[in-house]
């Protein structure tokens, strides 16, 4: 996730990143861990989910990343720029 272009705001900690999608989707920290990393204007997350196939945990990653976006306004300046699955 990218923060709109000069954008220049502080970005959320790594804490509140994580802490903010406990808040949306307590059941995705029971699953597997989240790791979030800030780099300037940049959120990166990483994902362990556990789910039946491929699609649905790249949906159900998409989701929460959505909710994560719409869960506070420190977030709503952010959209997702690219996705990876390992």
């Amino acid at each position: 996730m990218t923060a709109s272009a000069g954008d220049r705001a502080e970005p959320p900690t790594r804490t509140q990143v994580i802490e903010t999608l406990r808040r949306v989707d307590a059941s995705c920290l029971q699953a597997g861990p989240a790791r979030a990393l800030i780099l300037g204007q940049s959120i990166r997350l990483a994902l362990y989910l556990r789910s039946p196939d491929e699609t649905e945990a790249v949906t159900r990653a998409l989701d929460m990343c959505v909710r994560l976006l719409a869960a506070s306004p420190e977030f709503a300046r952010f959209h997702i720029t690219d996705f990876r699955l390992l």
